[in-house]
């Protein structure tokens, strides 16, 4: 700590340009291994001086400096001492992101993404959100507008922050807002085929959402109509005949032979176990078997067989919809499946 204090006169704005590039690659270099991270975040005001630096004139020592700040944040001891020992941090970060000609919005998503990941500072910046409900609303149109950043930042990192932020039930509620609609604007994102980044984080916001029983009413709603963004990215070119074609949501009916489905077996693990918490009550599992979702996993189940060894934990999840979905009402007796009390020994 003490050879960092010795870096502090070089990182100020005003100091000469070679000398302050020379200081900001070795912290770019200290925060690219664990230990070294560990001493910067035990250093706030040296992390308040790189912060300064992410506006420096020079582009290099703005890049290099929000670069810092990224492998920092990516640790929790690092995102705790940057939310909670760098006051401007959040003003700073959503300036950028939000201003179309920063050439630093892509790693200050990053740091937002880094940030959130953290459960316990995941409240701290909702409340930013609550202070000012607009700030949301512009994360979102960032996310949702193509080509919103006018210096090639593709901000696709804002899809995992959404994930993030919705594991809260606070972030859930924000999100889930029924008059602004963010909910219903990120969903089409779950079929990006430019970022897995993207992808990704649309479906893991999904995820979380369907984690929570209180809202499959509104997610199967035509307010939403959640149930054709979970099954076309599962579903690829095969033939069904009429009978089962009409069964299906108008978005999966008569899809072409060149339909590719999710490439990603992460994705499609996550994609399969949003419908397994569909199936968690009576009225989900009647409205799944009503719209075809048995016949499109089953013909998903026979290309997920043919995937190999990464295959396995998506091939478990998709059986584990289908023995919900085949299963008569009688024999499930439960319109609740979270509600069931399992025996001590299954337990054990």
């Amino acid at each position: 700590m003490d050879a960092l204090s010795e870096f502090k006169a070089f990182l100020q704005k005003d100091s000469r340009l070679d000398l302050k590039a020379v200081a900001l690659a070795h912290i770019l270099s200290l925060s690219g291994n664990v230990d070294g991270r560990k001493l910067l975040s035990q250093c706030p005001d040296i992390l308040n001086l790189i912060l300064d630096l992410t506006t420096d004139t020079t582009g290099a020592i703005s890049k290099d400096a929000a670069l810092s700040l990224v492998n920092i944040s990516s640790e929790e001891d690092g995102a705790k001492a940057l939310l909670r020992g760098c006051p401007r941090l959040l003003g700073m970060l959503f300036g950028s992101i939000f201003n179309e000609k920063s050439t630093l919005g892509d790693p200050w998503c990053m740091i937002l993404c880094n940030i959130t990941r953290q459960e316990d500072l995941v409240d701290e910046v909702l409340q930013e959100f609550e202070r000012d409900p607009d700030k949301l609303n512009r994360l979102v149109v960032c996310f949702t507008r193509k080509g919103f950043n006018k210096t090639g930042c593709s901000l696709h990192y804002i899809g995992p922050t959404f994930s993030n932020l919705s594991q809260s039930s606070k972030g859930r509620e924000l999100l889930c807002d029924r008059e602004k609609m963010f909910f219903q604007r990120i969903l089409p994102f779950v079929e990006f085929k430019d970022s897995v980044i993207r992808r990704g984080g649309s479906v893991g916001l999904l995820k979380n959402v369907c984690f929570d029983s209180t809202r499959h009413d509104w997610l199967l709603s035509e307010e939403v109509n959640v149930l054709p963004f979970l099954l076309l990215p599962l579903a690829g070119p095969e033939e069904f005949d009429d009978e089962d074609n009409d069964k299906f949501p108008m978005e999966l009916q008569y899809l072409s032979p060149d339909k590719e489905r999710e490439d990603d077996p992460d994705i499609r693990k996550m994609l399969l176990e949003c419908l397994l918490q569909l199936c968690a009550t009576r009225k989900g599992r009647e409205y799944l078997r009503q719209k075809g979702t048995y016949e499109i996993l089953r013909e998903y189940h026979k290309w997920e067989v043919k995937q190999g060894d990464e295959s396995r934990a998506t091939l478990l999840a998709c059986e584990n919809v289908v023995d919900v979905l085949i299963r008569t009402e009688d024999e499930i007796d439960q319109d609740n499946l979270k509600h069931m009390e399992i025996p001590d020994e299954v337990n054990q």
